[in-house]
């Protein structure tokens, strides 16, 4: 069987994936940090505004990330897929912790916004939570399937026991037969 890609062997291959990972997930922040320079984070209303610039940009890292376990994978990296665990894992924790916060800045300038901006304010707060709750589960799936990669990773590498002829054939599932002619 051939493979599409073989990443093993095709070390341009591996950086150009490793570079686009590395862009899906730096970029947006960059682009996010420029909306919401200069921090102001005693300021509720700059918050408020953060977290709704931030919510938007969550697609590409978790794209980045999720090709660096996929890449992980195949190339049996065990310290990789075990670095964008934990990667994952800081988003997942931040992304409660800006949720929280979120939640509480709402709440607190629910009582100055003005009656003409009350639709406007509570459908971004409800865009906003519900983009971060989803992501911030995404974020978990990925954690889990970084950590699960180096167990994979480790388990596929033992040695596989013996098996009976019987037993080998079975697994195959391919049935070739001879053609009479």
């Amino acid at each position: 069987m051939s493979d599409f890609l073989d990443l093993h062997a095709d070390t341009s291959a591996r950086r150009v994936l490793y570079s686009a990972a590395a862009l899906l997930i730096a970029v947006p922040f960059v682009q996010a940090g420029s909306q919401i320079w200069p921090l102001q984070l005693s300021n509720p209303q700059w918050r408020f505004g953060a977290a709704n610039a931030l919510s938007s940009i969550l697609l590409l890292p978790y794209l980045g990330l999720s090709l660096l376990v996929l890449m992980a994978g195949g190339l049996k990296r065990r310290g990789l897929a075990r670095s964008v665990g934990i990667v994952a894992a800081t988003f997942t924790v931040g992304l409660l912790a800006c949720l929280v916060v979120f939640a509480l800045d709402a709440l607190q300038l629910k009582a100055i916004v003005s009656t003409a901006m009350t639709a406007s304010f509570t459908s971004t707060s409800v865009r906003v939570g519900l983009v971060t709750t989803v992501f911030l589960l995404a974020f978990a799936y990925l954690t889990v399937a970084g950590f699960k990669a180096t167990r994979r990773t480790s388990a596929s590498s033992r040695p596989r026991p013996m098996t009976s002829a019987r037993e080998s054939d079975a697994e195959v599932g391919l049935i070739v037969g001879l053609r009479e002619g």
